[in-house]
């Protein structure tokens, strides 16, 4: 029972220590070395070609792309970038 106890004394105080200071750093992953936080959400295009389907474009009307000549902005897009002078999107 005493041979016991001095190991199960030790293995119980190691347990509740604090991890030492020397242990390095994790270390970023290739993505978050490379990239910006930026870069890594992914961007809708600004510009999407109007599709040949009535039904399509329609469907695409209600689901909030603007219509702008003969292009298509999706949600959140206020110029369009293919104007010189950055024509506002209705």
């Amino acid at each position: 029972m005493k041979r016991l106890m001095l190991p199960l004394a030790l293995a119980v105080s190691g347990c509740n220590s604090e991890p030492s200071a020397t242990e390095p750093a994790p270390r970023p992953t290739a993505t978050e070395a490379v990239l910006p936080a930026d870069s890594r959400l992914s961007q809708p295009p600004k510009v999407i070609p109007l599709p040949k389907d009535q039904a399509e474009l329609d469907r695409m009307i209600l689901a909030g792309y603007t219509p702008h000549t003969d292009h298509l902005h999706p949600p959140g897009v206020k110029s369009c970038p293919l104007t010189q002078g950055g024509e506002a999107v209705m």
